[in-house]
């Protein structure tokens, strides 16, 4: 199904797109998003103009969701907060798991990782992109984002395929872009 919206997307978004199809096939239809901290739906407008058509929103704001709802960007709503429960989402559902400033603004906790590890299918993409400022002045990031990231990778959840550093990434600040590849963990979520 098309969907139209009138959102303004910002340099943020569309950078984090840009690395979710660097690592993905060229045929982006079939392959099913999750957009973690969704908002109003900025993510889901970029990645609709580059071909995605199956895509989620977890947002834990009910006010943006009803915005991104408003505008028909997504196919199924998660209105629930990452940082205190598990997803109602089964284990390997995503192609790809996305997070924009989900990670930063929205203070998704270190902790949540493992969520996007788990409902990633193996071989699967999570990007998340970030303000490099939060890995400084949030305490939750301060010395325990990237080491949590890493840990994952350790544990064989997931692989670093990228960590880009962007400048002009949002309102003139330097951003970081995380990309992983989601192995395959017998008996793991």
């Amino acid at each position: 199904m098309f969907k139209i919206s009138d959102i303004s997307i910002q340099r943020s978004h569309e950078v984090t797109v840009d690395v979710v199809c660097e690592f993905l096939p060229e045929s982006k239809k079939k392959l099913v998003v999750l957009d973690v901290g969704a908002g109003t739906g900025r993510v889901a407008e970029e990645m609709l103009n580059r071909g995605f058509q199956l895509i989620d929103a977890l947002e834990s704001s009910e006010q943006r969701l009803a915005v991104a709802k408003k505008r028909s960007l997504y196919d199924n709503y998660y209105n629930c907060n990452i940082a205190t429960s598990r997803l109602p989402i089964d284990d390997g559902v995503y192609d790809v798991v996305v997070s924009a400033e989900g990670i930063g603004e929205r203070r998704i906790p270190c902790l949540a990782l493992r969520e996007l590890a788990r409902v990633t299918k193996p071989g699967g993409v999570v990007v998340i992109s970030l303000k490099e400022e939060h890995l400084h002045t949030i305490s939750e990031y301060v010395d325990r984002l990237e080491p949590a990231m890493m840990s994952l990778q350790t544990d064989g959840h997931w692989e670093l395929l990228a960590r880009e550093v962007v400048p002009y990434y949002s309102d003139g600040k330097t951003g970081l872009v995380f990309a992983f590849k989601r192995c395959y963990l017998p008996g793991a979520g």
